[in-house]
């Protein structure tokens, strides 16, 4: 009998660590990858698109160099391009140089840490060396180099991974003997059981000058390869050594890759023409060429650096680096037919006819669709690297904010994962040597407030259902989500605070807005201190009424050890706040921190504070 009272015992015992676990669990603070798990497609594309934005994560900004990684081939790395093959592993390509020679990959299970780049194309293999035969360079030694690797992951898990391969040594007017040795090439790769990379041949699938190929997949499952093309305008009139015409072309494959059309190979005698699918017009100038003397003007067009993504319509968005008349570089846009369907242009033809000309200053275009219908454009100017919302339609264009802190690269791209995520990457300069940025950045926009009344204890575990959110932390290691309930009579916030270093000074801040120039601003201090204030135009009063409730996780005013945070739960009035009856409200959450001397206010980026127009929206289901 005593043996069983034990054993009861020691099971109840069991059961109350678990449970105190378990509640532990409930307890502790959520992070911005916990939330937004639910969403509908195209959901937001009839929202305003200029309240919508994408906020850095501080915490997920990683610098890939030998200092940082130990491995030295970051350290010349320039054009990289992240791709996704499943939930738990990333592939990243970049050049070993600003115009190669040689071609790199690397893997990461988490987008944050990165393995030692391996080898994609060693332009030092025997079978890359020549001795050119013919044309100026005649007895020179020479390599194929490899540059602008892109990819694209098939359903069947299958990498695509497209380059072009140009002689090393003709690379301005010494072209002209050489057209036929550059070309776009294709390799495919596939995971094996240990999750390594075993990539298959390497094949030229298209002969002809060009560079920066962009591998994309429309609905129907038709794989497209746009490029910059120079190569034929070169066969026509010969190489322009002051300025080039380029435009876009492209090829298809409805095969998954094993046959593209048209088919364009060595001895071409079509001027290595594939689908002409965008040119823009840039003016005319006598060609200057080696050799040759032209005395009338010629049309020169523009397009270079394409990058396309689906719409959610089903239409493409192209977004192309146009170098004007004058050298300078703008970032232009034009949108498919159907289904991601591209008309053939004419040889003198400008289009597609829908082009938006020269949008803004920059050059690098990169583009991702979100599920729920906003576009993300990434670019970069001088020496930053920048993004734009652009409209889900594909018509319009936000301004411009800073997507990364990094400076001095130049190429970037990005890729979308799961619903509000996004990775971006940028070449940029450490010092004297090269290497990568990648950043971690969430979808701000519009949310729904379900109708629930939670209790006010500081404990989320009743919000489980409620996981629409607002994300702030690009300016320091301090972060915080909003998330939104309401009831007949209330309006509640819950806020998780992640904080390594709580301090007595931080704050919590929601911002309600009710008009466009009138709102409520409602302060938390961690002990649960609130305040609330209306700003009218400007002028601000004091408001009294709600209550909330601020649990911690660590020892305020202790930067010895490291905090995990706080969650802070808001019961607000309407009647207070002039939401009685109210179908939705603008929101602008806000932090204060306080590690170090002084305080660092965060809020949404580019949001400005007084005017509530572009504030997202809070929908009050």
């Amino acid at each position: 009998m005593k043996r069983f009272v034990c054993f009861a015992t020691l099971v109840l015992t069991l059961l109350i660590l678990l449970s105190i676990a378990a509640m532990g669990a409930d307890n502790n603070v959520l992070t911005i990858k916990d939330l937004n798990t639910e969403y509908e497609e195209s959901s937001h594309v009839s929202d305003d698109f200029l309240t919508s934005s994408v906020e850095l994560n501080y915490r997920e900004i990683v610098d890939l160099n030998s200092a940082k990684t130990t491995y030295t081939r970051y350290d010349s790395a320039f054009y990289p391009r992240i791709k996704q093959l499943r939930e738990d592993l990333y592939i990243l390509f970049f050049m070993g140089g600003q115009t190669g020679p040689h071609l790199y990959w690397t893997l990461s299970n988490d987008g944050v840490t990165w393995d030692n780049p391996e080898v994609l194309y060693n332009a030092n293999d025997a079978d890359k060396n020549f001795v050119h035969t013919a044309g100026p360079l005649t007895g020179e030694k020479d390599r194929m180099w490899g540059c602008n690797a892109d990819a694209i992951i098939l359903d069947n898990g299958d990498i695509l991974c497209i380059y072009y391969v140009r002689p090393g040594s003709a690379y301005d007017e010494n072209y002209a003997p050489y057209w036929d040795m550059n070309g776009i090439f294709m390799v495919r790769g596939k995971l094996d059981e240990n999750d390594k990379v075993v990539w298959g041949e390497h094949t030229k699938i298209y002969t002809g000058m060009g560079w920066e190929p962009y591998i994309h997949q429309t609905p129907d499952g038709t794989l497209q390869i746009f490029w910059s093309s120079n190569a034929e305008y070169h066969s026509l009139y010969g190489f322009d050594t002051v300025r080039r015409s380029t435009y876009i072309m492209m090829i298809e494959s409805t095969d998954g890759g094993y046959t593209w059309s048209p088919v364009v190979k060595e001895g071409d005698k079509n001027n290595f023409v594939a689908l002409r699918v965008f040119k823009e017009s840039i003016g005319k100038k006598i060609p200057d060429v080696k050799d040759k003397v032209y005395t009338e003007p010629i049309q020169y067009w523009t397009g270079q650096m394409p990058a396309i993504t689906t719409l959610y319509n089903g239409k493409s968005l192209i977004a192309v680096e146009s170098k004007q008349a004058n050298l300078s570089f703008d970032i232009s846009l034009a949108i498919s037919e159907e289904g991601g369907k591209w008309r053939a242009l004419g040889f003198e033809e400008e289009g597609p006819d829908n082009m938006m000309h020269s949008i803004c200053d920059g050059a690098g275009p990169y583009l991702a669709t979100f599920p729920t219908g906003e576009v993300y454009l990434t670019y970069h100017r001088g020496t930053g690297f920048y993004f734009r919302m652009i409209k889900p339609d594909g018509t319009g264009w936000g301004k411009e904010i800073r997507a990364l802190p990094g400076t001095g690269g130049m190429w970037g791209s990005s890729l979308l994962v799961g619903s509000h995520e996004v990775i971006s990457a940028f070449q940029v300069k450490y010092g004297d040597k090269w290497g990568i940025q990648l950043g971690h950045s969430y979808l701000n926009h519009r949310t729904n407030a379900k109708k629930m009344t939670p209790v006010i204890d500081g404990i989320a575990s009743d919000w489980k259902d409620n996981t629409d959110a607002l994300f702030v932390g690009s300016k320091t290691q301090a972060q915080i989500t909003q998330q939104v309930a309401h009831d007949e009579n209330n309006v509640y916030f819950l806020i998780n605070r992640l904080d390594d270093y709580l301090r007595s000074g931080d704050e919590v801040i929601v911002n309600i807005g009710t008009s466009e120039k009138q709102y409520y601003r409602v302060t938390v201090k961690l002990d649960g201190t609130m305040s609330v204030l209306y700003i009218d135009n400007g002028t601000v009063t004091k408001v009294s009424g709600g209550n909330a409730v601020a649990k911690v996780y660590g020892t305020v005013d202790n930067n010895d050890d490291k905090d995990e945070g706080a969650v802070i739960e808001i019961s607000i009035p309407k009647s207070l706040v002039n939401l009685t009856n109210a179908a939705s409200f603008k929101a602008n959450p806000a932090l204060v921190n306080q590690d170090g001397a002084g305080s660092v206010s965060d809020t949404l980026d580019k949001i400005p504070a007084f005017v509530t127009t572009t504030w997202p929206q809070v929908v009050l289901d």
